[in-house]
């Protein structure tokens, strides 16, 4: 199979431990980009957040597309214009949101390119450092009209179990639930899935799913794994993304593995 596209993950399979993206890497995906290989970013990151990967890798062009909100959001990456967006139902979204503060969760919620949050706890304002946004602080997230495009909840690990178990039946069949990270436990639109963005960019592209290559490190990485004509876990990925993967890596993120990746199946 000759394969036409990459899809990865940004956090801990693009870039190192450090959000990094190294030198071996951005030699790597300028050398696929030099071949003809489209490279796609693919994320639970709002798209701004995004942007300034993209400008390192030299992806912003006026035919480069980027997968944001874990498939809710497929955009141009130069001019930002999103070609689909799909958001939670208000009404589903508040409900959900209720559940969770409820349970002793601070939840942030994005809408479109913009984060909020009701209160600066330790959790909210750690992710708001990590996610290089901006963070409006409102009196109560009802004071935002329309639909939202996610929620995320930052916290310990086993304190995001015991509240996804607790939110469970109310959030079943409602919105995709899943962890991004240990740390992130986040609530998307039924239609947002990596998988189904890398399915809407093949489509815009011309592109047919069996010729690309997918990279991540997640569980939120699954569904695009599975999509992919080859679906590819790096080494420090999670035993639930490497049972599903077709392949798994030797190399970590730390180990340059997308660069591995590159110069294995694109040369």
């Amino acid at each position: 199979m000759k394969y036409r596209m990459l899809v990865t993950d940004i956090d801990n399979t693009l870039l190192n431990s450090k959000s990094e993206i190294t030198p071996e890497v951005k030699d790597a995906v300028a050398y696929a980009r030099g071949k003809g290989i489209e490279v796609i970013l693919s994320s639970g990151r709002c798209y701004i957040a995004m942007l300034m990967f993209e400008k390192e890798l030299g992806l912003l062009t006026e035919t480069q597309l980027g997968i944001s909100f874990n498939g809710g959001l497929i955009y141009e990456s130069l001019s930002q214009k999103a070609l689909t967006d799909y958001r939670l139902d208000r009404e589903v979204a508040f409900e959900i949101i209720q559940g969770l503060k409820s349970n002793g969760a601070s939840v942030l919620v994005y809408q479109g390119g913009d984060l909020y949050a009701e209160d600066k706890t330790p959790d909210v304002m750690d992710y708001w450092h990590r996610s290089f946004l901006p963070i409006t602080i409102l009196d109560d997230f009802h004071q935002l009209s329309g639909d939202l495009s996610k929620i995320i909840i930052r916290g310990e690990k086993s304190f995001l179990e015991s509240l996804e178990r607790a939110v469970r039946e109310l959030a079943f069949g409602r919105c995709c639930t899943f962890f991004s990270a240990d740390t992130l436990l986040e609530y998307c639109p039924l239609e947002a899935t990596k998988g189904v963005g890398l399915e809407k960019v093949c489509g815009f592209l011309g592109i047919s799913p069996a010729q690309t290559i997918a990279a991540g490190d997640q569980n939120n990485d699954i569904s695009m794994l599975r999509a992919a004509g080859l679906g590819v876990a790096v080494a420090n990925a999670t035993n639930e993304t490497k049972a599903a993967a077709d392949l798994v890596m030797e190399e970590t993120n730390d180990q340059h593995a997308i660069a591995r990746i590159i110069y294995k199946y694109f040369s």
